[in-house]
């Protein structure tokens, strides 16, 4: 399965686009069927094809039966995948025409596949860590509305009938309690939609994109959770395509690609234009602070002595545990402080609000 397509070599004119991608779990699966006929010597072409029938439908499907039709054209699978732009990563048909040239497809997508595993395991925990927080902001929210709805409402009759001159707080609490749907569904709908046409026009340039990026990230504990998730991402990827003989530029400017960082991208494509012009590694990333100061001489160090690959697979274990303690804070120690923090907040709203009041109605009373 020769090629004549470099490395480097941008999609051919005749690349389709399209505008769902594969999910991870859809990348691991075409990923592992290609894999393994690689390794079996079947023909890819009439395998695909067969496999494409037995799917169903789907962007899986149909991903699977247009490189089977790709393939009995004539095309190789670089080519082939190469035209599935929009559907596999862009880094994907570079790493496979590394693969064939070196006649290692087998052993390739099966390390890529690891890789894949590994980030939706990461993804797994990231949600599975801002899960349980985000349930208890919620169930706080809704014992507030309790409280202002079915609580406070009998302490104003009993305030009404005394005639006591309610204290500003009092009154606010009544308000919310009067108005259910302006103050608990508007201001939380409100943040909503205005965090979503934020993001939805920052997104639409490259500026941007990094100015969300850098918002996300100065999130405590969350932002640089997903930071170090995607630095690991970003350091587990550069090092398959290193080890597996992509030229360092290319490897940068895919890998930063592939990371759905655009801090990084941006970045990568400058690391990208120093190696070429002859500036080593470990000089490139310091004048880009791509990454943190130690993994920079980390990696420059690495790719002095000859094993780069291996410095980088460091860096990604490093930035993984990285997100797996921010992720076990997240599930361990800010539930319980959320939950205290609200049960704190309410009892010393209802206290203030409505225990004043009936303190000055007790004091009446009993002069």
């Amino acid at each position: 399965m020769a090629t004549d397509q470099t490395p480097n070599e941008p999609p051919p004119p005749t690349a389709r686009t399209f505008s769902g991608s594969l999910s991870t779990d859809d990348l691991v699966t075409l990923n592992d069927e290609i894999a393994a006929m690689a390794r079996a010597g079947l023909p890819l072409d009439q395998g695909l094809a067969a496999m494409a029938r037995e799917m169903g439908t789907g962007r899986l499907q149909r991903a699977t039966a247009q490189i089977a039709d790709d393939l009995k054209s004539g095309r190789t699978l670089p080519e082939a995948l190469a035209r599935q732009a929009g559907r596999v990563p862009d880094f994907y048909p570079a790493l496979v025409s590394v693969a064939v040239r070196s006649s290692r497809v087998g052993d390739v997508l099966s390390t890529l596949t690891v890789y894949a595993r590994s980030i939706s395991d990461l993804r797994a925990t990231i949600v599975g860590a801002i899960f349980y927080p985000a349930v208890v902001i919620t169930f706080s929210f809704v014992l507030f509305a309790f409280v202002c709805h079915f609580i406070i409402p009998q302490f104003k009759k009993i305030f009404e009938d005394f005639g006591i001159q309610l204290p500003a707080i009092t009154i606010v609490a009544i308000q919310v309690g009067d108005h259910p749907l302006l103050f608990y569904f508007v201001p939380p709908m409100a943040i909503v939609v205005g965090i979503v046409l934020a993001k939805f026009s920052l997104r639409s340039t490259e500026t941007g994109r990094r100015a969300w990026a850098r918002f996300v990230y100065s999130m405590p504990i969350v932002g640089t959770l997903l930071r170090a998730s995607r630095l690991a991402a970003f350091s587990d990827l550069l090092s398959i395509l290193v080890d597996h003989g992509l030229p360092l530029p290319e490897a940068f400017r895919l890998a930063g690609e592939a990371s759905s960082d655009p801090l990084m991208a941006h970045a990568s494509r400058h690391v990208e234009q120093d190696l070429r012009e002859g500036k080593s590694l470990g000089e490139a990333l310091r004048n880009r602070r791509l990454v943190p100061e130690l993994i920079a001489w980390m990696t420059g160090l690495g790719e002095r002595r000859g094993t780069l690959g291996e410095s980088l697979h460091q860096a990604a274990l490093v930035y993984r545990r990285q997100a797996e303690m921010r992720a076990m804070l997240l599930r361990s120690v800010l539930p319980p402080f959320l939950i205290l923090g609200t049960a704190a907040i309410l009892v010393a709203f209802f206290v203030v609000a409505m225990f004043m009041p009936l303190i000055e109605l007790l004091v009446a009373i009993s002069g």
